[in-house]
């Protein structure tokens, strides 16, 4: 949770980009958490706590396949009044988030870094020096790095609400 408090002060310091990246560290650590809980014991209401807030998380950070799958997780089985009012919630804010517009992206820069465990690189914009975080589909980001590393690529791009971006194509720029 101190990734997620650091996102939200980041977002109120206005660094999108500082706050998306900290949301999904957040994410990415709470959805382990959930899952890494024995399935014997994931119908006691302790397990639904980390489901909720994983799926709130994923909302922050862009990741609405993830956080819709979570809240269906959360709300199959027996979870707690107050947890199935919360998931409930999260569904409405999922239902906002995903029909805000997105915008597309246009960059050219160095690929600069890669994680693939949670499905991201980084590009350095070759004009601005500005440094993106791109999520991009996992089982393409082995092959992202062994093509792109360290070159000038082209990258368009959807930029969700959230101020996320995500992949849509990658190129060796001209």
């Amino acid at each position: 949770m101190e990734f997620a408090d650091e996102a939200l002060l980041a977002k109120m310091e206005g660094n999108k980009e500082a706050s998306i990246s900290l949301f999904e560290k957040a994410f990415s650590l709470e959805k382990e958490a959930a899952t890494s809980i024995k399935e014997k014991d994931q119908k006691g209401d302790s397990w639904y706590i980390p489901v909720r807030s994983a799926a709130s998380l994923a909302i922050n950070c862009g990741r609405y396949q993830d956080a819709e799958a979570l809240i269906q997780k959360g709300l199959s089985g027996a979870p707690p009044g107050f947890i199935v009012k919360e998931l409930n919630e999260l569904k409405e804010a999922l239902s906002k988030a995903k029909g805000q517009k997105v915008s597309e992206v246009e960059i050219i820069g160095i690929l600069t870094y890669a994680n693939a465990e949670e499905s991201q690189i980084r590009l350095q914009d070759l004009k601005s020096k500005e440094i993106y975080t791109i999520t991009v589909p996992s089982h393409l980001i082995n092959e992202i790095v062994k093509s792109y590393w360290a070159d000038v690529v082209q990258v368009k791009a959807q930029r969700a609400p959230t101020g996320s971006i995500i992949l849509d194509q990658i190129t060796k720029a001209a």
